[in-house]
């Protein structure tokens, strides 16, 4: 289904944008460079694997979210989708052993992802097949688009919340550092996104 690719693209890209973004600050400037010293090669490979783990990570809702869309809009029931996603996500805290995924998280990306397949389920049933056309038809209006993602951001907010105090990876001041900046990051870049497909408002 095309226009469910389209979404996954947008989201992929998206989520690139903001892991490039949240690790700018560490990147060194590689290039040739790195295949002469050793050294920058490591690091290259290091910068690699950890924005290859932040997009992975910003995309887990997105991707199960838009597979149940998908589902939904062939025709399958909502109901079995999203037991699915439950099934799925309460598999992956089962082997969770390093505390890095909790059932605190897990309950608030269940709403998350909930609200994400509405959004996709929208953009499915719109007539377009580029993705800021398909915001423009589903949304119809600047506000309304800002509605849904000031919607979203609270519900990514409770999640980083829960994940500030249920994961057990760092300090707790590096935590909160961490998600505030990805935070930042996230809603810079979606208000860009939004001055791009609505800029006569």
């Amino acid at each position: 289904m095309r226009n469910s690719r389209i979404i996954l693209k947008h989201e992929t890209k998206q989520a690139g944008r903001i892991a490039r973004n949240l690790l700018e600050t560490k990147r060194t400037k590689f290039g040739w460079r790195a295949l002469l010293l050793p050294s920058l090669l490591a690091d290259y490979i290091r910068f690699r694997k950890r924005l290859i783990l932040i997009r992975k990570n910003l995309l887990f809702t997105k991707r199960l979210a838009s597979s149940a869309a998908r589902e939904i809009f062939r025709g399958k029931n909502r109901v079995v989708e999203e037991r699915l996603i439950e099934i799925k996500t309460k598999e992956l805290l089962d082997k969770e052993r390093k505390g890095l995924y909790a059932e605190k998280v897990r309950r608030k990306q269940l709403r998350e992802i909930e609200l994400l397949v509405d959004h996709y389920l929208r953009l499915l049933n719109s007539n377009e097949t580029n993705h800021a056309n398909m915001i423009r038809e589903s949304y119809q209006s600047k506000k309304k688009y800002l509605s849904f993602l000031n919607e979203l951001q609270q519900i990514e907010q409770e999640v980083i919340r829960a994940s500030i105090m249920s994961v057990r990876k760092g300090s707790k001041k590096e935590r909160l550092s961490w998600f505030k900046k990805v935070q930042e990051t996230s809603s810079k870049i979606r208000v860009e996104e939004v001055e791009r497909i609505f800029p006569e408002e």
